[in-house]
């Protein structure tokens, strides 16, 4: 899922979307709102490693919609660092925003995590990932850069590919299961389950550390301190086109 202008979105995602916020609460996180004093993340946080993830609270009513789906979420985009010649870039899948392309894109961390599009900032990072599992998730998620954004979000469409697809799909091309199957969820209308962004950081098949943060509400922490045996099984990304 992507927290972007309703421009872009198709009719039956959109009301899949609608159809199940109205039924669910933003459990108490209070309205997002521009924050001119975001951090620069960019410059204050540890140095960033490709394949790190970046999960953005946005403004609109996209980011609203998004963020009722699944328990308690505070984020609704994410996206993946690739370092490029030294600089941390951040590759994410956005609908299309006004006169902004919309699809598989690469944009500074700066540009990212700008107050007219965040209200918070998080990066999280699998520690440990070794140095080819980290160049084996890159070289996947740039392999996406410029597909067009799934409005249905199905993430056996590989033509297309949403927000969380995009960072599921580039780990998993990596050997590396993401997410655990508590993190799929069904969405009325939507053809099949889906991972919402925050469901990457509550619901993670590999530990994940908090490393830079920009929210006023959650203190620094380490998110995930289980054994990756505790946690249920990662749901293989396969079975998303079995259960269509």
């Amino acid at each position: 899922m992507a927290a972007g202008r309703l421009r872009g979105i198709s009719k039956a995602a959109l009301l899949a979307l609608i159809a199940a916020s109205a039924c669910l609460p933003l459990n108490g996180i209070p309205p997002a709102r521009g924050n001119p004093s975001l951090p620069r993340l960019d410059v204050y946080a540890p140095p960033l490693r490709d394949g790190d993830i970046v999960l953005r609270r946005g403004l609109d009513m996209m980011s609203r919609l998004v963020l009722t789906q699944g328990d308690a979420a505070r984020f609704s985009h994410v996206g993946l660092i690739v370092v490029q010649q030294g600089v941390p870039q951040v590759l994410h899948a956005m609908p299309q925003e006004g006169d902004r392309r919309g699809g598989v894109i690469l944009e500074p961390l700066a540009a990212f995590m700008s107050p007219s599009d965040a209200a918070e900032v998080a990066i999280y990072r699998s520690t440990g990932l070794t140095d080819t599992q980290r160049a084996a998730v890159k070289q996947a998620a740039l392999t996406q850069r410029g597909l067009p954004f799934d409005e249905r979000f199905e993430l056996s469409n590989t033509e297309k590919v949403y927000c969380t697809g995009l960072v599921l799909r580039a780990y998993a091309a990596a050997g590396l299961a993401l997410a655990d199957a508590r993190a799929w969820i069904e969405v009325p209308f939507l053809p099949e389950p889906v991972v919402p962004p925050d469901h990457l950081r509550r619901y993670p098949a590999l530990p994940l550390t908090l490393i830079a943060s920009s929210s006023p509400y959650v203190p620094w922490r380490r998110v995930s301190n289980q054994s990756s045996a505790s946690r249920p099984a990662a749901r293989p990304l396969a079975k998303q086109a079995v259960n269509r």
